[in-house]
């Protein structure tokens, strides 16, 4: 059985993310094996200078320091950096992967990578989505190695994550072209059962269908700050997307997966579920 964790969005290093992490604790020291998959935006706002940057343990180490899981984490928007509001192509990012070999718990090989459950009834495709950042020979480079990644997994189950949102009734809302073709192309190379991400910072379901074959979709952008936009239910796009639930209360997800069944529970800051997801493939 797979029992782990997700979290999104979640360095801020403000009250918010304290309240999080100190709700997951709780729930994750009755767990045995677990783990937590990390959705991209590790430190606000605009990722680290180098490897010894502070903000890792103000963001990471001092919030978690009583979760001793492992942290497989990928990058997000922010995780790149930012100058006057506008993102530029900086190397921030890659501190986060050096910082690997300084952590105990924080695991990112790289900037896109695979890893498998103890018992080995799940396989997790970690993507970096900020496609914005890299060229094209870049992008089609990670797409390649990902596709044979998947295909080449015996894993019952595939699941997918990176940062950005393919569907979503949020604020960023559904996938930008260039990002719609990249999920695409590798979905119709290598099938997988389960995309996760944040970037918005809320908690969705979304069922969708790529070619008449179902995605599910988790949305968990709710790691360490607040949000007060407006759902943007009209994003869901018909034969194509379904919301199941949305709340933009701060908190996790759990996942738990046994055999080909899979429970999604969503919980607050508070740690009350708020909803619970019963999946199959």
């Amino acid at each position: 059985m797979v029992h782990c964790f997700i979290l999104g969005d979640m360095g801020s290093g403000e009250e918010g993310q304290f309240k999080v992490a100190q709700a997951m604790k709780k729930k994750i020291d009755k767990v045995k094996d677990t783990f937590i998959c990390g959705l991209g935006d590790n430190i606000y706002e605009a990722g680290v200078t180098c490897v010894d940057d502070p903000q890792f343990n103000e963001k990471f180490e001092i919030p978690y320091r009583d979760i001793n899981v492992p942290f497989y984490m990928c990058l997000g928007n922010h995780d790149y950096g930012y100058s006057n509001k506008c993102l530029i192509p900086q190397k921030n990012a890659f501190n986060q992967v050096k910082y690997t070999q300084k952590s105990n718990k924080w695991m990112m090989p790289f900037n896109y990578y695979n890893f498998k459950s103890d018992d080995k009834n799940a396989e997790f495709f970690v993507l970096d989505t900020n496609l914005d950042m890299m060229s094209e020979r870049d992008i089609e480079e990670q797409k390649k190695i990902m596709i044979n990644k998947i295909k080449r997994s015996k894993c019952p189950w595939k699941i997918v994550y990176g940062h950005h949102t393919l569907r979503s009734v949020g604020g960023h809302g559904n996938a930008e072209p260039e990002f719609e073709k990249f999920m695409r192309d590798i979905f119709a190379e290598a099938p997988f059962h389960v995309y996760m991400c944040g970037h918005d910072h809320n908690k969705q379901v979304i069922r969708m269908e790529i070619d008449k074959k179902p995605l599910l979709l988790i949305v968990c952008g709710t790691g360490g700050k607040k949000y007060h936009k407006k759902v943007k239910y009209h994003n869901m796009i018909k034969n194509d997307s379904e919301l199941q639930c949305c709340s933009n209360n701060l908190g996790y997800g759990e996942l738990i997966i046994n055999g080909k069944k899979m429970k999604l529970n969503f919980l607050d800051e508070n740690n009350k579920n708020e909803y619970s997801f019963n999946y199959s493939i």
